[in-house]
This record gives C-alpha cells, structure tokens and sequence, in this order.
C-alpha cells in the first residue's frame, strides 16, 4: 500500500539533511577528535638548548649524511596462507530451488528484496565468515573450528580480522584477505575492490540498503553527507526560513514551498479518498470518529469524510485535507523519507505527487551539490596493502563487528579501473553519480560459488565457479526458480523443484505428511528441517497511554500494566499451542531464543513471565492444572490493579470507575493471529472485573498506522533479530515519544535501563554482556511493556528422493540455514 522507489534519492537526501538515523540498526553519535594538541610537551624533549655545545662538534656536517633521518618504509602484510580445497562439481548434476518473485535487482548493493539478495549471495559474498551461532570468524583463512550441539565445525573465510581497543577508546579493525582469491572472470581480487565497495555504500548518493555510513568509522558519516541534492537543502530550510546561500536562490525556494504544499494536499486527499472507500462501515465510524453517527451521515459531508479519513490514520479529526497535511508536516517535522511523510502514503508516493508538482523545475532540484568540500575520502578507512585495510572507529560499537564482512565486488566490472587511485582520493566511480555501478543490476559477478549465467522466464540458472576459493560445489547447475508458497511442497512431490522453505502451517505440514509413505515430516518423499526463527512474538503497552495520574514510571502506573500482562501471560500456552502445535514454543524474556544472550531455564535467577504477585509471590505452584492457573492469575491480576489505585467494591468484586483500553490484533477482520485468543481470554475476565479491555481486530495499515504514531493502547506484534542483541533501538529513552528511530513504541524512560544498555553494546566480554541484558530484560519486564509470547519456528523441504540427505547442511539455525554449506558440499542422486 505504501512505499514506491520513484525518488529514491529525494528520499535519501532528506535523510542526510536531517542528520535522521532511523534506517540505520544501531545509531550512535560520532566521538570528534580533540580541538587542541595538549599543552605539555613529553618530558624527554628538552624545553630550551643546552648552553653549551660541544667543542669538538664539526662546523659542517658530512656531505654524505642526510639532512633529516628518513623513516623506514612499512614492511608489507604479508597474507596468510589457507589451505587448498578441490573441485566438488560432479559434471551433469542439476538442482531446483524455489523462490519467490524475484525483484530483478541483482546487485550486491542495490538488491531490495530478500529473494534477489539469495540469488545475489551465490555470486557474491563477503570477505568474513561467520559460525552457526552468528559470530564471526576471525581467522576464517587458517579457519576455526566451533562447537555446536556436540560437533566441531571448522569454517572458513576469505580474511581475518583482528579487532584491537586502543587506550583512547578507539577501535581498529585489521583486515587481511587472501592473495589467491579470483573473480569468476578470472582476475584477482585485491582490498582495492573491497575499499571500492565501501566507497559505493558511503557515497552521498547512495540508495540502497545499507547502512554502513551510520557505523563510528572516522569520518564517513561527514563523507556520506558531504553532498545533498539542491531539493533536499531547499526542504531542510523548512517554511519561512530562508537566507542567501551558494546552492539555492529564493525563487527556488518559493518555487518548493508552493508544490510542497500543493502535493501535500493532494497526498493528504488520496488518504481521505482510500479510507472513504475501504472503511465505509458504521462499525468504523463509531469505533473511531462518532458513536452516534453512521457510514452515511460522514458519506453526505465532505468535512465528516475528511475527519474519518484523519482519525482512521491516526491524527486529529480536521475538516479539509490543507488542514490534515498540516498535521502530518507537523508530526514528522517535514521529513519526506521512508520513515516521514511518506510512511503515511495510502495509494499514491508524497515523492512523486511533489515531483508532478514540480514539473519542468524538478530537474534543477534533483541536482546535487557539494556541501563540504574537505570530505574528499574516509579517513577511517586506510589501505596498508594490496590485500589489507585497516577499519579505524572513533568509540567501540558491539554491532560494528558483522559490518566487516564487506562485500567482494570487483571493481573492474561494477567500476571504472581508471578512476581508482586511493592516493589520490579517487575510488572508482565520481562521487555522487554511482549510475556506473547502478547499470549492472541484471547480472552479478563475484567469487562466489556460482556464477550467474541468466535470468529468463522467472529462473535464474547457476553454474558451479571453478575458481571458488572453497572448491567448486557439487552440483554443477543450480536453478532458482519462481513459484507460489503453497506450489513448494506439491512441487518437491512432483519433482518440479528439489528443494523449498515454504511457509510453516498445519495445512503445509499435513501436506508433507500425505507425500511421505510413514506419514511422517521426514520420509521417502521429502525430508524436513525445522528450525528457530530469529525473532519472536510479542504482546506491547504503549506506557504513555496506559497508566495512571500521568506518571507513567509510577509504581501505580506499573502495577496497572502488570495486571493487564499477568492475565494475558496465563492464557499463552493455551492459545500458543492451539494455534502452531509443535511449530512454536512459548518464550519467557524479550529476546529471540536463537541469540547466545537469551536467559536459559538453567540460569540464576530465571523465571516465567509475570508469574509473582503485587508482593513478589510466586503466583502458581506445581502441579496446577489449567483452570486452577487462570483463577490464581485472576487473583493476582485483582491485586495489581488494587496497587495501582483503583477502586475495588469488595461486594460485588469488580473495579469502579476503572479505566478502559484497547488492544490491537492485525488479523484482518478475520481473527487469524496467534495473539488473538489470549487478547479475548484476558479481555473477558477483565470484563468480570468491571474493567473494559476491548479487542479489536485490524488490518495491518491501522495497526502500523496506529503504532508509529504513538497511539495504540496495547498491540500485537513480533521482532525479527539481529546478530546482536543489542537493545539500542527497542529500548532507550532516546527512541521514544517519536523520536530518533520512533522504535521505543513501548514508552519505556528508565536511567537506568539506558545506563545498561549503553554497557552492554560497548562491550566486547560477552559474559558481562549477557547478564547485563538480562538485568535490562527484567527492567523491562517490571514496566510491564512487554510479554513475550512465541518463538515460531521456519521449515526448509528437501526432496529425499533426488537429494543425498547426508550431504544436506547439518545442524542448521537461524544463522547458518540450507545456504550454510550447501553449495559446496551438497550432492544429487546420480541423474
């Protein structure tokens, strides 16, 4: 519904311009160096001459001696030498994949969907491995062997990283590659094309998804906003504050202005219009703008569609759709990017409505400019030889670490080999016009195992790269082929495809059942892995909105969402089970339980969530049965709600004058989420209660809607997790209100919870990591923002009667699934 790429570097450019890191996965401020040198010199240099020289110091000096010494040049790095791997490829062999739509971007750096971005990792990989808990591998050119689940693996990269914390809490990290990688064209590959790529990724122009500028690297932040298109400047004036400047003249800015305005009430109308017709339903209207009217008295008044048309999205009801820009301006503070203006589109881009407005002046506005013109290169990125780098960052940053793993593109082919001169500021392309790197988006080229031979008629074939660096893969013919979720598994019994991840649902599992003789999930036919997803689901409180007297750290206001959270949590076993079976397990903390941080039931301390009382008592005691469980937590709940100052009638018991709240489940209209039933459960004894919990059930963009504006009582939703655990971005203070990432939807403002934060992603032990989130989990957890609900799993299908199951990726995880290994090692049945 939302989002088009029209003007993408529109987009970017207000990102720059507003210095806004809501894109990046861990924003952090950037450590300058120091203004001055200090006053005191070392105490070895003497503060004046001696008085006396000696006597016999000859009056010249031999003509042969230089005049100032030289310093020795730097010994060259000399890379490691790795071990050799022979060839795999078995000549003839062919396997099938089946993917979903392909975007048709096959570039390393501008893929957008994840399918292009598995067709792309085939040809193209970083120079970094990493293990099957996530972790990089330092030495991944000797290889290092890790332990999982029992076994030793040894795996292998095309560098090593050596990550050194200097004293004045600077970070340097110090790449080597191989000197015996090639590109699947058979030219070398040196640092120079992974320095090329940096460059590509840090331009001022750059739109694709990476976000490596956000990182502390000395300098690339100021490198990356260096330029901003002469549209961008104009907007970050904002109205009324114009003043003479090089890049942009007042007519120019009026200009702006008038179409910014123009587009915004057209924008603002097509979100009135698609509301009008998608919601026109009394239900609607007095759910969210007037009890007492109906579908038909808002359809008879163009100030009524216009108010419902507001308060559906979010905002304050207004009468024309120059006032509801008004408010949207006002909300994200004019920013046009993904993450402003242009997250409220219903059918129609805010970039393109303006760019129509701005007709034939659009061209002049789409220039770019530069802004500094000091920022020629990266200081933190220095090349110390032709297969080595160093990464210098101002400050630790625990996420900095998996943003090493650069991507291995040549520069020859994505670049301009004439333009690469890194002693001279020059690293392939211009800077600001990487339209060199955008034309090869069709056909990638790397030294990955494969190389791209095509994409035609909805599959893209494969072919085994001899020159692969871990030994050309076993199967000489790889097809990536397009098909829809519900063909994946009937196509692996029909031998149209050989392997599949479709979607994990009793309908998909009974199907994979029916194939197999046995009956089972692995069989004859298919056999099937089932593994963690790396994320979890979750049930949030907006702690804004849901407490008392205002004070939403009170610990009123605390005990009053706790209540809310003791009934829910006591329905999700229950409700969880009944919904996935076996394809999902209840999770106690907020954290995925695939992350090496996550607190295990064996752990000091650990315990279910919301499972004391008000007093700290353990609610439940063994061997409960259900209904006994659901009556304790009701009991608790009553005492929650009794510490948070509502008044209870001890008669009747129920609450008098007790608040009321909403809980938003995007299930469509159709009841179909896994949090549904524990919404209704805990929603009905709250109605016992004499307090209203009312659930209602929504499509997805007024959930979303809703959620980025701060607005919903209590939600539905799951994270998807990074590597790291890092709780920047959920978590602190800084986030909330709409500020920054606007990722803290939960309101929480603690000290102390940011205090630990903060130390837990700017150090490298990992066990003073790991109870320093724990601790930060509890906090959250007293908030009662948060309860933590499924961790579902992922299926992948392969096909027992054409694959040899031995050579399938062991021991698979949300870090190291089917693409693990399988490309190499993974074999066919003779064909």
């Amino acid at each position: 519904m939302r989002k088009t790429k029209t003007l993408v570097c529109l987009l970017l450019a207000l990102v720059m311009v507003f210095a806004l890191v809501a894109c990046q996965t861990n924003p952090e401020p950037v450590t300058e160096q120091p203004a001055e040198q200090p006053a005191e010199q070392p105490a070895e240099q003497p503060a004046e001459q001696p008085a006396e020289q000696p006597a016999e110091q000859p009056a010249e000096q031999p003509a042969e001696q230089p005049a100032e010494p030289t310093e020795p040049e730097p010994e060259p790095i000399v890379p490691p030498k790795g071990p050799t791997f022979e060839s795999h490829t078995v000549a003839g062999t062919r396997a099938v994949y089946a993917e979903a739509t392909f975007g048709q971007k096959f570039s390393p750096f501008f893929y957008t969907t994840a399918y292009d971005g598995d067709a792309v990792g085939m040809v193209v990989t970083g120079i970094l491995a990493s293990d099957r808990g996530g972790a990089v591998i330092n030495n991944g050119i000797e290889g290092t062997t890790v332990p999982y689940n029992g076994k030793d693996y040894t795996y292998y990269g095309m560098a090593n990283v050596e990550v050194v914390q200097n004293d004045d809490g600077t970070v340097d990290y110090n790449i080597v590659m191989r000197d015996d990688i090639v590109f699947s064209d058979g030219v070398p590959a040196t640092i120079d094309d992974v320095i090329f790529g940096i460059y590509v990724c840090a331009d001022p122009t750059y739109d694709g998804s990476s976000t490596l500028y956000a990182l502390p690297i000395e300098g690339i932040n100021d490198y990356y906003k260096s330029m901003a298109s002469r549209l961008g400047l104009v907007a970050a004036t904002k109205e009324g504050g114009y003043t003479a400047n090089d890049n942009f003249t007042e007519e120019d800015y009026n200009t702006f202005w008038t179409a910014f305005n123009a587009a915004g009430a057209k924008f603002a109308q097509d979100i009135v219009d698609y509301v009008n017709a998608s919601y026109a339903d009394d239900k609607y209207v007095q759910g969210y703008l007037n009890p007492d009217l109906t579908y038909a008295d808002v359809a008879a008044d163009p100030a009524l569609m216009n108010q419902f048309g507001c308060v559906l999205w979010g905002f304050e009801p207004c009468d024309t759709p120059e006032e509801y820009f008004a408010q949207i301006k006002a909300a994200y503070d004019y920013d046009m990017s993904a993450d402003g203006i242009e997250k409220e589109a219903a059918t129609k881009s805010f970039a393109e409505l303006l760019q129509a407005e701005l007709g034939d002046n659009y061209a002049r506005f789409d220039e770019w400019v530069t802004t500094n013109d000091s920022m020629t290169s990266i200081p933190g990125i220095i090349r110390t030889g032709d297969y080595s780098m160093t990464v210098h960052c101002t400050e630790f940053d625990a996420t900095a670490i998996y943003n090493m793993s650069f991507w291995l593109a040549p520069l020859h082919y994505y670049g301009d080999e004439a333009l690469y001169d890194y002693a001279n500021n020059s690293f392939g392309f211009k800077k600001g016009d990487l339209s060199g790197v955008k034309a090869h988006t069709d056909k990638p080229l790397g030294a990955g195992p494969y190389t791209f031979e095509g994409y035609n008629n909805g599959v893209i074939t494969f072919k085994a790269n001899p020159t692969y660096f871990l030994g050309a893969p076993a199967i000489e013919t790889l097809l990536m082929q397009e098909g829809t979720d519900s063909d994946y598994i009937p196509g692996i019994g029909t031998g149209t495809f050989d392997l599949a991840a479709p979607s994990i649902n009793d309908a998909a599992l009974k199907a994979i059942k029916d194939l197999n003789s046995n009956g089972e999930l692995v069989g004859d036919v298919i056999t099937t892995y089932l593994v963690d997803y790396r994320g979890y689901g979750y049930i949030g409180i907006n702690a804004n909105r849901v407490c008392m007297n205002n004070e939403l750290g009170s610990t009123e206001s605390k005990n009053l969402r706790k209540g809310f959270m003791t009934l829910m949590a006591v329905y999700r076993d229950t409700v969880i089970n009944s919904y996935y079976g076996d394809r999902a397990v209840v999770i106690q903390y907020p954290i995925s339980n695939t992350s090496w941080a996550a607190p295990q039931p064996t752990d000091a301390g650990y315990k279910n969530a919301y499972s004391v009382d008000v007093d700290g008592n353990p609610i439940y005691t063994e061997g409960m049965n259900d209904e006994e469980k659901y009556a304790a937590a009701k009991n608790a709940a009553i005492g929650f709600f009794k510490g948070a100052g509502i008044e209870f009638d001890e008669a009747t018991g129920m609450f008098v004058n007790a608040p009321s709240f909403e809980i938003m489940i995007p299930g469509a209209g159709q009841q179909d989420h896994p949090a549904y039933g524990i919404a209704v459960a805990a929603s009905n004894v709250c109605e016992e209660l004499g307090i209203k919990l009312q659930v209602n059930d929504v499509n997805s963009s007024t959930w979303n809607n809703n959620l980025e504006a701060n607005t919903a009582d209590m939600w539905a939703a799951a994270w998807q997790a990074s590597v790291d655990p890092d709780m920047y971005q959920v978590y602190h203070s800084r986030n909330a209100n709409g500020q920054n990432t606007n990722s803290n939807h939960y309101q929480v403002q603690d000290a102390h919870l940011d205090e630990l934060i903060i130390e837990g992603r700017t150090s490298a032990d990992t066990d003073f990591r790991k109870a320093t989130y724990k601790e930060a989990m509890e906090i959250i957890m007293d908030w009662g923002c948060e309860l933590p609900t499924y961790q579902r799993k992922e299926c992948t299908t392969v096909s027992t009667q054409r694959i040899v199951i031995d050579t399938v990726t062991p021991d698979m995880t949300p870090f190291w699934g089917l693409f693990g290994n399988w490309e190499t090692t993974m074999a066919v049945v003779a064909q």
